[in-house]
């Protein structure tokens, strides 16, 4: 199980994470972008993760070449120091573990030992807790891959800086959302929310309960007038555990919400809450 720091959830949840570096260095993002990329299958030759991931590539990937492998081709190229991977694994906050575990989709180069907890991550990005079904987050797989790229891009263009400035590039991002098409699951959303009629009473901008369908379609054919929340939560709402929200064009990933909360009790549950739209409204 991989216990490095998750880039994006990590931010904000405690001070303590930042032991272990964010950042990967100025040079392994070179070699990042100057390797060929391989994406992993996982071994279940009956889910829908392989099929997903090799389309969503085949749209999305532009950063570097890549090949689709399996698990076993995976176990030769880990120890190469100059080979990428994009690989599912899965990830908890150190010292956590009781609050819940992350699917989540690490890029990371190669080592010698090959030991996926040792290998330089560029980027880990949660998909979704382990106790969610994959149907749930491999319709947004394409999303990923271009936030994953941005990222690699910001670290390239920002050599050489402290984890702190990663923290303050996410923390800080606020942009209005109200010139957009919010595009919402209503399985996502708290009970004092989940019609656009409650919606309204709170946020001004437009919005819309779409299908997983009509989310993926929207990643793909790059639809610059839509958003697409991305939340991160428990299946089992788990006091004390952390539900993130991420907003992010459809057609770039960019980031303009960013939040966490804890869940506690009706107040709080693992849902999008009427504050973050409270949140919205006022930027």
């Amino acid at each position: 199980m991989k216990t490095i720091s998750i880039v994006i959830t990590a931010i904000l949840i405690s001070s303590s994470i930042f032991a272990q570096q964010m950042l990967p260095s100025s040079k392994q993002v070179n070699t990042f972008l100057d390797s060929r990329t391989y994406i992993v299958q996982d071994n279940n030759l009956f889910g829908m993760y392989n099929s997903a991931i090799s389309d969503a590539a085949k749209k999305h990937w532009k950063v570097t070449k890549y090949a689709i492998i399996n698990k076993d081709d995976y176990n030769k190229k880990k120890h190469v120091p100059t080979a990428s991977m994009i690989i599912q694994t899965e990830s908890h906050f150190e010292g956590q573990e009781e609050l819940g575990v992350f699917t989540s989709l690490s890029l990371v180069l190669g080592k010698s030992g090959g030991n996926i907890n040792t290998m330089p991550d560029i980027i880990t990005l949660p998909l979704a807790y382990s106790d969610v079904d994959y149907d749930n987050y491999h319709y947004k797989l394409g999303l990923a891959l271009v936030f994953m790229q941005n990222h690699v891009q910001w670290l390239k263009d920002n050599p050489n800086i402290e984890d702190k400035a990663l923290i303050n590039h996410y923390k800080k991002t606020k942009i209005s959302t109200k010139e957009k098409t919010l595009y919402l699951l209503k399985s996502e959303m708290a009970e004092d929310v989940n019609t656009v009629s409650k919606i309204k009473e709170v946020y001004s901008g437009d919005v819309k309960f779409a299908s997983k369908e009509e989310i993926q379609e929207a990643i793909d054919t790059n639809n610059e007038d839509i958003l697409l929340l991305h939340l991160v939560a428990p299946k089992r709402a788990i006091k004390g555990s952390v539900v993130t929200k991420m907003i992010l064009s459809a057609n770039s990933a960019k980031l303009y919400y960013f939040d966490y909360h804890r869940v506690k009790g009706k107040r709080l549950p693992n849902k999008f809450l009427k504050s973050d739209f409270v949140n919205l409204e006022k930027l």
